[in-house]
């Protein structure tokens, strides 16, 4: 439309020019007038598509100088831009009645309602085998081969089988546990800052800081009374993985004084049973740690997030 209306103005000027030389000639301001108007259309035609492009250059050019940013602090500054806090996600015991004491008709149907939506919504069952299959393909799981993209595998999150992928996570998940429970006794703030994050780290390290330093602890592992689970489907992907597993094990714990007199013991292992949130982020060479329990009958609480 510019272009097409600073062509007429020009028209009009040439057939002025061929009627009248003298008027041309006197006043030459005319041609200027009309062949500026002429630029000042064209100019603002390539304004508006410049416009357009220089935003677009900007917006690019941005976007490269921040992941040149982000590559300059991995390689530079001892942080990590993509190390945040993360809160445990929604990870539930699944239960089809409430372990609450007194429970009513509501908790019942509440406990349910999440047990399903975790285990059986089509969605959800869907997002935990991809997510299984996708740690399997990256190495996820250690001395874990996946020969097809889309074995029946995918569906034994939950089981105790050594033939499961699962499997090596369940292992390490169990000497995990018994290696937290030996640096509470042995008071090791060292191991328990290496296998414990977040709150259940100050909880750990607050139960070392607690103990009588004139007191030595010994504690046993007696054994499984039945094998460790991942109770709930797994939530993650290759970046961040978070499982609830299910210790159900056999205990002893023995307090001595430093010359060796038995203070405080049990006559027979204890049952314990608990539920434990392990945590890895994939990109690290770093063991699995603990990063939450979960109690029956405790409602859970989680915020959501979007990725």
């Amino acid at each position: 439309m510019s272009l097409s209306h600073s062509r007429r103005c020009i028209d009009l000027v040439v057939r002025g020019a061929r009627h009248n030389a003298h008027p041309w000639q006197r006043r030459p301001l005319l041609a200027g007038l009309v062949l500026q108007t002429h630029r000042c259309y064209a100019s603002k035609a390539k304004g508006r598509a410049g416009k357009q492009e220089a935003e677009d250059t900007r917006d690019a050019d941005a976007i490269m100088r921040d992941y040149e940013v982000l590559r300059m602090m991995a390689h530079k500054l001892p942080i990590d831009p993509w190390a945040q806090p993360v809160p445990t996600m929604d990870l539930h015991i699944p239960s089809l009645r409430s372990r609450k004491k007194n429970a009513t008709l509501m908790d019942h149907l509440s406990a349910t309602g999440q047990t399903l939506r975790n285990c059986a919504a089509s969605n959800d069952v869907l997002n935990a085998r991809y997510s299984l299959r996708r740690m399997a393909k990256d190495k996820g799981f250690p001395d874990t081969k996946v020969r097809s993209g889309w074995s029946w595998r995918i569906f034994t999150t939950q089981s105790t089988s050594n033939s499961a992928w699962i499997a090596s996570l369940r292992n390490i998940a169990l000497d995990t546990y018994k290696r937290v429970n030996q640096a509470l006794a042995d008071r090791d703030e060292k191991v328990i800052k290496q296998l414990a994050v977040a709150d259940m780290q100050s909880h750990y390290i607050q139960l070392v800081r607690s103990q009588d330093a004139s007191r030595i602890s010994v504690w046993k592992f007696h054994g499984e009374r039945s094998p460790c689970r991942v109770e709930v489907p797994g939530n993650g992907s290759r970046l961040l993985v978070q499982a609830l597993v299910r210790f159900d094990t056999l205990q002893s714990l023995e307090v001595y004084s430093k010359r060796g007199t038995l203070l405080r013991g049990q006559s027979e292992p204890k049952p314990v049973v608990e539920y434990l949130v392990l945590q890895k982020r994939m990109w690290y060479d770093t063991p699995w740690t603990i990063r939450d329990r979960l109690y029956e009958g405790v409602d859970t609480e989680y915020e959501s997030i979007t990725a």
